[in-house]
């Protein structure tokens, strides 16, 4: 007997295994995060036009095709979880002829699993070297030895510069910070000079490193659409207290300089993000202040999402209705300036929700393409 998931999917479609890579920590490939597909593609050590169409590669499109979805997770995949993947049917019938649409109906009528055309979206995540602290992952500044950098440069940069140089959007860092790896910044180097300007890449950054003289290094002039940077606080006290070690003042100069870039088209979102924490909480709106300050193009305040202590109350979670200053956050959250156009808060909900944050979120439900189902 079905169960209401198995129903519910069998006439479903989801594009990541037919337009997207992402590469994890112990340089598996897979199509989404691993918690979403536990099963990887291949390595990357393989050639990456193997991993793209590998026996497993297929196989995982087969069951996209058939509906059967075996490969997915029923309870992590925030798609299948959240009811947001599109009907076959509605991609077949879809009015809109965009490029994406047409390609994945093609793909529905024929069939087909092994594909001539490389993924458009990669996130690359397979170094998590980091140059601070973060203390809502609860992580440590950590660096790879320069073997295995040197390793990683020459069994990826030329190959996936190459591979991925007509994609649309390559996200990098999120877990780790890409301006403090020898690898990361091996590889930009090498994208920069393999491909068209083409504004595809997505730079994930507490931009502390991203100064306008590593910019120009890089000559990433013309490559980069968006970046995000995490910051977490509106005040130097509270800043250095989340970044120890660093100072706000440090940061200052690149987020002008980010600014800068925004007014002149360069870069087309300028996005800065804030984890609401016990420690920051009272300065959300000054934060919305200093991104205006800075010309950031908008602001992400996003729940805490951590290692979760027994007694709540004294946890930093301060969006847990436990808390001891729940109530004191609602009355911030009161203030006007957080219901501007260019201000997101993500779920605050008593129970915080499953969400894709991983760049995989535009193209597994197709949001973009406007196909619904």
């Amino acid at each position: 007997m079905d169960r209401p998931d198995d129903t519910w999917l069998r006439q479903r479609f989801c594009s990541n295994p037919f337009d997207r890579i992402e590469t994890q920590p112990n340089q598996d490939i897979h199509f989404c995060p691993a918690a979403w597909q536990p099963a990887a593609i291949g390595s990357l050590s393989d050639d990456p036009e193997s991993a793209w169409n590998s026996p497993k590669a297929r196989e995982i499109r087969r069951s996209i095709l058939e509906g059967d979805f075996s490969h997915c997770s029923r309870l992590e995949c925030p798609r299948i979880a959240g009811r947001d993947l599109p009907k076959r049917e509605a991609i077949l019938s879809s009015k809109e002829m965009s490029a994406a649409v047409a390609w994945y109906g093609e793909i529905i009528n024929s069939g087909r699993t092994r594909l001539e055309k490389p993924p458009t979206r990669a996130s690359l995540g397979h170094d998590l070297s980091s140059n601070t602290a973060c203390p809502s992952r609860g992580t440590k500044p950590v660096q790879l030895k320069k073997y295995d950098a040197d390793r990683l440069d020459w069994i990826f940069n030329e190959p996936y510069a190459r591979f991925l140089a007509k994609a649309d959007r390559i996200t990098i860092g999120g877990n780790g910070e890409p301006f403090a790896s020898r690898h990361f910044l091996n590889f930009l180097k090498t994208y920069c000079a393999e491909a068209e300007p083409r504004k595809a890449l997505d730079l994930h950054t507490n931009d502390l490193l991203l100064t306008e003289a590593v910019w120009n290094r890089l000559d990433l002039w013309g490559h980069v659409g968006s970046v995000h940077v995490s910051v977490d606080a509106a005040t130097p006290e509270t800043y250095a207290e989340l970044r120890p070690g660093r100072h706000l003042g440090q940061l200052m100069p690149n987020l002008y300089f980010l600014g800068h870039l925004r007014r002149l088209k360069a870069v087309d979102t300028f996005q800065v993000l804030f984890v609401i924490r016990q420690e920051n909480f009272t300065e959300m709106p000054d934060f919305v202040r200093l991104a205006r300050q800075v010309g950031a193009t908008g602001v992400l305040f996003q729940r805490f999402r951590g290692q979760r202590e027994a007694d709540a109350c004294h946890s930093v979670d301060v969006a847990d209705p436990r808390h001891a200053d729940y109530e004191a956050l609602q009355l911030i959250l009161e203030d006007p300036v957080l219901e501007a156009p260019d201000v997101i808060i993500d779920d605050l909900g008593p129970t915080p929700q499953r969400r894709d944050v991983s760049g995989a979120r535009c193209s597994g439900g197709m949001p973009d393409q406007g196909v619904q189902g």
